[in-house]
């Protein structure tokens, strides 16, 4: 062996000691040992577990490093450990002699034989007494009143907390004190590695260590204790909690959750070598975008999937309430779970909803359990009572409308009609009553807007000048509006800013505080007020039963006014017109004053203005503007041309509302006593018939987002009005009522004799102007979103 290479004296020597130490132990005399006189001797007691070497025995033992590295040796791992524990003393005199073995090392490893042969034994069968006479011979009286504890003895615990209060015991005070700051034990909250670094003036590294050495303790210590039930018992309590009682948890919240998950349960987790997700598709089903467990049920869900499929054919949002007839928690985590959906104030939506959605949603919530249209000036006080943080204004709540057709509809210009069912229901204490003071006034929101700078002009000048007609502003825009600003930008901003602009009459604009008191009309009308054209669209307003709320000076002051001027200074067809329709009764009048017009409309009056549609009236209405037109029968009972040219945004006295009263009266929503072709400009009962029309219609623009001529409701209701107009009588013609669904209606014509109003050119151009804004305002909320 001396020629072997770097094999010197000293390699010799161990070698040496090494074969007499293994020989010594392996030719250990037995007789040694005191035979028992009524039982198995110590040796065949030994036997139960002579297959076990000594790295099994002490397999998952916590050993110092040094011991630790010292068994490594081959020979060692292989030797029985019933061997060992026959001749310990001889074992640990051959251990003191390797390497880096000390006299610490050789008593650990002898108090670790003493400690594992009575368990060891007890595992495998041997009786109490065995193992307590085995022990004794081995080891003597002081060991031999030990080994009925059954070394390592473990108490029993009912809680998985109570068992980390012992496992803490067994380690050191500092690790004890980093593993509850860790998992957040006790009252504590969880601590990353650098904060308790700090407090320790160590690095995290060394926190890292620290805690290894700690959880690997624990490990071992554990090995006697049944952590994995406790982990098992303590499971539902741990799922109710992350999943906050629901039973569900969607993929996205996975990760938040599970860092909320009870510390004492993290750390089992930890202790077991279980991941969190691991755990986590163990004690809950694993769904499409989720986890399901109690108290909802992984089937019952998935069916309610199936069923709820069909809205994702659908447009989104749309109210829960038109999902399904399951149960409420089934839907929501049948939605989110199953179908990846999100829900938010009782809609069903497509993703997380932004603010902007959150917006239309609270909106809708308004306008659907109105069950009637809203002007916006009456709808964004009450939506500030619903959501007084978000500082909406009148073109927000517009532009969040207008991108979502298949739950909104306009009816009339900035008044609005929520479709479909409500969501979770507003909860308003007295929305009549609520005023946001401290909402930014729309100036300030939008600032950097050209129509903020057309607004402040609009302002200043009609602060200056008094209410003006529109057609004056549009002709003195370049007066009115700050240099680089078109004519075309007057219409648009008076329109979509009604919190700053009013129109006290047809065609005649103003601000709020100069709408004029009833005292002012009775003694001093203003000069606006005191037209002929006024006379006569008021006159055509009280015939047709428009509603006086229109314009805040068609009150019963504004009409005394009107018809006292107008008996001097109308046209004579204008003042017996109005004459014939006046509520002269109502008038705020003294009585004898009362009995004097009373007297004169009965001696003049009589309705001068009534006129037959003219021929180039007939144009096929948009069928959305058709339903608007249902909404407004529907709720008020009635309806009037007038009120349908409100609906379109045409100039009040266009006989372009001809053609949508004339579809109605054919497909029989609309019934009128008088087949005269002049009864068209009177009220029109609507009928049963107004009701499913609006319903049909509501119907496909709730399901597609679109409502159409070319297709469902469209063409059936083509082919009813085609039906009816071949048996029709009188007014409205067949002829003209079929060509609009011929080609030849489609779109406005003027003959070369017709006279084109200026005002009507200007309301156009405003029109379409204000739908440019509104397709500029939607794409830029779009991309912003």
């Amino acid at each position: 062996m001396r020629d072997v290479r770097q094999f010197g004296a000293k390699s010799a020597h161990e070698l040496d000691l090494l074969v007499k130490a293994t020989g010594d132990i392996t030719a250990a005399a037995t007789e040694d040992i005191a035979p028992a006189q009524d039982g198995p001797s110590p040796q065949e007691i030994l036997e139960r577990i002579e297959h076990l070497s000594l790295a099994q025995a002490i397999e998952g033992e916590l050993l110092s490093v040094r011991l630790e590295n010292g068994l490594t040796a081959p020979d060692l791992r292989t030797m029985r450990f019933s061997t060992v524990a026959l001749a310990l003393d001889d074992f640990l005199a051959a251990l003191r002699a390797r390497p880096n073995i000390g006299r610490t090392s050789v008593k650990e490893m002898a108090g670790l034989v003493r400690r594992l042969t009575p368990r060891l034994l007890a595992e495998y069968g041997a009786a109490p007494a065995q193992i307590a006479r085995t022990c004794d011979a081995l080891f003597g009286e002081n060991h031999a009143a030990d080994s009925d504890k059954v070394a390592d003895d473990v108490p029993q615990f009912e809680t998985l907390a109570a068992c980390f209060d012992w496992l803490l015991t067994q380690c050191e005070a500092r690790d004890r004190l980093i593993i509850e700051r860790r998992f957040g034990l006790g009252q504590t909250q969880p601590e990353t590695l650098e904060d308790i670094g700090s407090d320790y003036g160590v690095t995290r590294e060394r926190i890292r260590q620290i805690e290894k050495r700690a959880l690997k303790r624990m490990r071992v210590r554990m090995r006697r204790v049944p952590l994995t039930d406790h982990i098992a018992s303590a499971a539902p309590a741990g799922w109710l909690q992350i999943s906050e009682g629901r039973g569900w948890i969607s993929d996205r919240q996975a990760d938040g959750a599970l860092r909320k998950l009870d510390g004492v349960l993290q750390l089992g987790l930890e202790l077991v070598e279980t991941s969190p997700r691991t755990w986590l598709s163990a004690i809950a089903t694993r769904a499409t975008h989720g986890w399901i467990g109690a108290p909802i049920d992984p089937d019952l869900t998935r069916t309610a999937a199936i069923d709820l499929g069909a809205l994702l054919k659908l447009p989104l949002p749309r109210s829960l309430s038109e999902a399904s007839e399951y149960d409420r928690p089934h839907v929501e985590a049948a939605l989110r779970i199953e179908l990846g959906l999100e829900l938010e104030q009782g809609y069903v939506v497509q993703s997380r909803p932004g603010p902007r959605m959150r917006r239309a949603l609270g909106l809708h919530r308004l306008l659907a359990s109105a069950s009637a249209p809203i002007a916006v000036q009456h709808l964004i006080p009450r939506y500030h009572q619903l959501c007084p943080t978000d500082p909406c204004s009148a073109r927000d709540a517009n532009i969040v409308m207008q991108a979502a057709p298949h739950l909104f509809i306009e009816t009339f210009d900035q008044v609005w009609f929520g479709i479909g069912a409500c969501g979770d229901p507003p909860m308003l204490d007295d929305p009549e009553a609520y005023v946001r003071n401290d909402a930014t006034p729309y100036e300030e929101q939008n600032a950097e807007d050209d129509g903020e700078t057309c607004a402040e002009a609009l302002i200043a000048a009609l602060e200056r000048r008094g209410p003006e007609r529109l057609l004056t502003l549009y002709q003195n825009a370049q007066d009115v509006l700050p240099p680089g600003r078109s004519s075309n930008s007057v219409g648009p901003t008076l329109l979509s800013n009604p919190h700053i602009f009013v129109r006290l009459l047809p065609g005649v604009y103003g601000l709020h505080h100069q709408i004029p008191s009833p005292d002012e009309l009775l003694v001093t009308p203003p000069p606006y007020l005191l037209d002929n054209n006024q006379l006569r669209l008021l006159a055509l307003a009280r015939r047709a039963g428009e509603r006086r709320d229109v314009f805040p000076l068609w009150s019963l002051e504004g009409e005394f006014a009107l018809a006292r001027w107008g008996r001097h200074h109308g046209a004579p067809e204008n003042f017996r017109s109005l004459l014939a329709v006046a509520d002269i009764a109502a008038w705020p009048i003294s009585p004898s004053e009362r009995t004097h017009w009373q007297e004169m409309a009965r001696r003049e009056g009589r309705f001068e203005l009534a006129d037959a549609p003219r021929q180039d009236s007939y144009v096929r209405p948009e069928l959305d503007r058709l339903l608007a037109a249902c909404i407004d029968a529907v709720n008020a009972g009635v309806l009037n041309w007038m009120a349908v040219n409100r609906m379109a945004g045409r100039r009040i006295d266009s006989h372009a509302a001809a053609s949508v009263m004339a579809i109605l009266l054919a497909l029989g929503a609309l019934h009128c006593d008088s087949a005269d072709p002049s009864a068209w400009q009177r009220p029109h009962r609507a009928t049963d018939r107004a009701a499913d029309l609006f319903a049909q219609m509501i119907y496909e623009l709730s399901s597609t987002g679109t409502l159409s001529w070319d297709h469902g409701t469209g063409l059936k209701l083509q082919d009813d009005i085609r039906a009816a107009a071949a048996d029709n009588q009188g007014w409205p013609e067949p002829g003209r009522l079929a060509e609009m669904f011929e080609g030849r209606g489609s779109a406005p014509t003027a003959s070369a004799s017709m006279v084109i109003d200026p005002l009507d050119a200007i309301m156009a151009e405003s029109r379409q102007s204000a739908e440019r804004q509104k397709r500029e305002d939607l794409l830029r909320w779009l991309l912003e979103e």
